[in-house]
């Protein structure tokens, strides 16, 4: 056998340029408004729902026990906020022109005697917003 095919991991880097900070600027933007958005139907929720469990005549327990619920959904809120602005924050750090890794994939390669591994297994897509200027093997 003089060859085999193998797969490798192919990884994904994208060139940082103005325009595409820009792009995730808004995209960030949009996910922080859309998360505001849910915590005023969350707080709006909260509220309606102790209100009418305690008109009910709901004991103290049962009522702690919905507090709790509401309490580990509100944590989770302020994590992805936390997170959304932690990723604002990284992408004013970006500086343009950088390569910076977003992924990878896996594809097909032909190994024939006399390949070095490491080209075999290197391999790289290189993006520009959104387009594949350079593949690097």
């Amino acid at each position: 056998m003089s060859n085999i095919t193998i797969f490798r991991e192919i990884m994904l880097k994208q060139i940082i340029t103005e325009e595409g900070k820009e792009t995730s600027r808004k995209e960030l933007r949009e996910q922080l408004v859309a998360l505001n958005n849910q915590q005023i139907e969350f707080e709006d929720k909260k509220k309606k729902t102790l209100t009418e469990f305690s008109l009910k005549g709901a004991d103290g327990p049962q009522l702690d026990r919905i507090r709790q619920k509401f309490d580990a959904e509100a944590s989770d809120l302020h994590v992805r906020r936390d997170e959304l602005r932690m990723n604002m924050d990284a992408l004013e750090e970006l500086v343009v022109g950088e390569e910076v890794v977003i992924g990878s994939v896996e594809g097909p390669y032909d190994l024939k005697v006399g390949d070095t591994l490491d080209a075999a297994v290197n391999a790289e897509i290189i993006l520009k917003d959104g387009v594949v200027v350079e593949i690097r093997q």
